[in-house]
């Protein structure tokens, strides 16, 4: 369903370049290239391309534990991909959600730690409205450049990244470090108010599962909201989206700070959901796969979801493809890789379109 467009506005240009927009290379196309790229990569290893596919299938649903480990590791990236489709959907490309992540895993650990005497729920909402605000905060400096000094934001929020990754390795080895860890340095465990309750006995998969619902029914909402609209005008016609009412510091800023809480948000579910302690490494990658999904899921939640099981259901089948088949588990990093560059073709051919879509010269 399309909002109406406000009266006074050229209708037909302007729903011809939303339709651009949203026009990107059908998901099925980009897996299905990426998994008949990893059947040759099985075969150059010696091994059966159908074995190996089916005990990728088995390590990752084959059984309740193993499912529920697909759907740990699907629900942070979810969460980072739902929170960055409003920007992306703006054109405003911030790539900062893994130091994002890491500084809202930071800000709830310290949070819950400090108030661990609180009984449970609270302690539980504390812990996410820090994580939220870690995250949200650290995407406001870049935010800020962008919206009103015109700072470009791929840039600013990849060297955010930096700083939010070392800025919490130095933190977990001095301040916060749980003295008699000699290896890998890391906070002292949650208390048990403050970890989110398991949701399937025997498994690690817990209720933070329901944030990624609620996260999508708000963003089909949103998208479907005047806002959402106009900021998808704002993204092809920046000048017809001042005549409805978006100024572009304010699209810009917005977007980027729900993503930054997203982003923050799954830094807590990391936490408190998983692993039980903060340390180095929360962050894993998640941020920068967040980005990927969000568009291989073609900036739709549905989409999203899908596709975030996807990549949960690679990150564990991996496992049970080295030890069903003997195959290095980093094939999955492979197929994943490749499906990174399926989003990049889509997303260059996506461009090209709404340009055309849109009437614009290229510029």
């Amino acid at each position: 369903m399309t909002p109406r467009v406000p009266r006074g506005l050229p209708a037909t240009r302007v729903l011809r370049a939303v339709r651009a927009l949203r026009g990107t290379v059908p998901v099925w196309v980009v897996v299905g290239a990426a998994v008949a790229a990893g059947a040759v990569q099985l075969l150059a290893v010696g091994a059966d391309p159908v074995v190996g596919y089916r005990e990728i299938v088995l390590g990752a649903v084959g059984d309740r534990y193993h499912l529920g480990e697909t759907v740990v590791r699907a629900v942070p990236v979810a969460v980072v991909a739902l929170g960055v489709v409003p920007a992306l959907r703006a054109r405003v490309f911030t790539i900062g959600s893994e130091g994002q992540l890491a500084m809202g895993a930071l800000a709830s650990t310290v949070a819950v730690l400090a108030l661990g005497t609180l009984p449970a729920p609270l302690l539980l909402a504390v812990g996410a409205l820090a994580g939220v605000a870690g995250g949200a905060l650290w995407a406001l400096p870049a935010a800020l450049l962008r919206g009103y000094a015109r700072v470009n934001e791929i840039l600013s929020t990849l060297l955010l990244n930096y700083v939010a990754g070392f800025g919490l390795l130095w933190l977990l080895r001095t301040a916060l470090r749980e003295p008699g860890t000699l290896t890998t340095p890391s906070s002292a465990d949650l208390p048990e108010a403050g970890r989110i309750p398991t949701l399937l006995p025997g498994t690690r998969l817990h209720w933070g599962v329901v944030l990624v619902l609620v996260a999508a029914a708000g963003l089909a909402w949103w998208v479907r909201s005047p806002r959402g609209f106009a900021l998808d005008v704002y993204g092809t016609h920046p000048a017809l989206a001042a005549r409805m009412g978006v100024r572009p510091a304010g699209a810009v800023v917005s977007t980027m700070l729900v993503g930054g809480a997203a982003a923050g948000l799954a830094g807590w579910v990391q936490v408190a959901g998983v692993q039980g302690r903060l340390y180095p490494s929360v962050a894993g990658g998640l941020g920068f796969t967040g980005l990927v999904v969000a568009l291989l899921g073609g900036l739709r939640p549905a989409g999203v979801l899908g596709v975030a099981l996807i990549f949960g259901a690679l990150a564990t089948g991996a496992e049970g493809l080295q030890v069903g088949t003997g195959v290095p588990a980093s094939l999955a990093t492979v197929v994943q890789a490749l499906l990174l560059g399926g989003v990049a073709l889509s997303a260059a051919a996506s461009h090209r379109r709404l340009r055309r879509g849109a009437g614009e010269r290229p510029g």
